[in-house]
């Protein structure tokens, strides 16, 4: 789409406001550059939102029999960037089983980034180590019962973190026993070793905005944000809708009529219009602003 500029109605937490922004390429820019015109973009009807920062919870690329179709759904859902959850099952051949895991997925239609996702009892302090060097946002151990926390070398994870600092997150498959307070316990467990985690839980799929700052996809996704890349949606306002309205509008509704993707449309009222395989994308400094 070139150089061009927009202005819309954006929901914040805690209200919106309308803004304007320049797109030049790939990405917003805060002052016009060069000599090429900045053409207007009509959002007239339209209220805007960043792209979707989506882990693959509802429905996991790594199960799908059809990757390239999930991925589509997920874009037709808003995602401008989808962190795809990857289960780390051996000790001796998790760097192979990686590799393999890139190869298949190289081909869907979005953007995408690797969670690796490591059982309590199998985590070691190199597979942080290596996972940090892979750019992936953070790491999820999943957890069975509360001895999983208490039985892991946590002061041998956190030298690992040292370097990159890469974030931990648990991931609670206890079904059975509901009413402990894993979050609390985290929490006192990350205080207790110095652990650099997640500040939120991700047990929802639209990664949360503090999370995004502590991966390290934040201020390069996620936001409105100078020298970021141009994702985002845009959601037509309801007919005879009060200007006031419109967050109820966003959470009700959630499916864009539009979605932009480093600059270019790439669905419009859920039909894709640009199907080229998406990136893998790598995380160059967690915790930058945290």
């Amino acid at each position: 789409m070139g150089a061009y500029w927009f202005s819309a109605y954006v929901e914040k937490e805690g209200g919106g406001e309308r803004g304007e922004w320049l797109v030049c390429g790939e990405k917003f820019v805060r002052n016009r550059a060069g000599t090429k015109p900045y053409v207007r973009m009509n959002t007239d009807g339209f209220i805007a939102m960043p792209g979707y920062v989506m882990l693959d919870i509802l429905e996991p690329i790594s199960f799908s029999s059809t990757p390239e179709d999930t991925a589509e759904n997920y874009i037709k859902r808003g995602c401008s960037l989808l962190l795809i959850q990857h289960l780390v099952t051996s000790l001796r051949d998790y760097r192979h089983h990686y590799d393999e895991f890139l190869n298949k997925i190289s081909g869907i239609p979005v953007n995408y980034m690797v969670v690796p996702v490591i059982n309590a009892k199998l985590v070691k302090a190199e597979m942080v180590r290596f996972f940090a060097r892979k750019g992936c946002p953070f790491l999820c151990i999943d957890v069975d019962s509360t001895q999983d926390l208490k039985d892991v070398s946590w002061d041998w994870l956190v030298q690992a973190q040292a370097h990159k600092r890469i974030p931990l997150t648990i991931r609670v498959k206890d079904s059975e026993n509901t009413s402990n307070n894993y979050s609390e316990i985290w929490s006192l467990l990350s205080m207790q070793y110095g652990i650099i985690k997640l500040s939120e839980l991700q047990d929802d799929e639209i990664v949360s905005f503090q999370n995004l700052k502590d991966s390290g996809i934040f201020p390069n996704r996620g936001s409105f944000t100078s020298g970021g890349q141009a994702d985002y949606n845009l959601f037509r306002k309801a007919q005879r809708s009060k200007f006031d309205e419109q967050e109820k509008f966003i959470y009700h509704n959630p499916v864009p009529s539009v979605t932009i993707v480093n600059g270019q449309v790439k669905q419009v009222n859920q039909t894709l219009v640009d199907r080229k395989p998406g990136t893998h994308i790598q995380v160059r400094l967690h915790k930058h602003f945290v």
